[in-house]
């Protein structure tokens, strides 16, 4: 499979998570799920294959920025939980690299993005 095909499979999936999710959002504060989705789409080659960093660093960054409170905060962990989830059974999801992305993007989320389900309600 070529590189632009995977990457087309992997934003039309990515595209399909957010209107499956649209159908009972997540609002979280001034965040929605979908919202989340969104601002994720710039990293989705970079989290499945390493290569094609782009601008996913900003839509981090801005995404973190629009998360201002403790149940922003919450329902984003909540929200990217779920959507590593769903990504994780259609493509391989490269945990050490959505590990690792926060730090790469210098932004401090304070949680680990897995499959699990991390106990988000902790999350300050």
């Amino acid at each position: 499979m070529s590189r632009s095909s995977f990457t087309c499979k992997l934003l039309c999936t990515l595209f399909v998570l957010t209107g499956l999710m649209t159908e009972s959002p997540r609002v979280v504060h001034a965040l929605t799920c979908p919202e989340v989705s969104k601002a994720l789409v710039p990293c989705v080659t970079y989290l499945a294959t390493g290569s094609s960093f782009g601008h996913c660093c900003t839509q981090i960054r801005l995404l973190n920025s629009k998360a201002k409170t403790t149940s922003d905060r919450q329902g984003v962990c909540r929200c990217l939980t779920s959507l590593a989830a769903q990504f994780q059974r259609r493509h391989r999801l490269n945990f050490n690299l959505v590990k690792q992305l926060p730090g790469k993007c210098n932004v401090n989320i304070r949680y680990n993005i897995t499959t699990q389900n991390p106990n988000c309600s902790q999350v300050k």
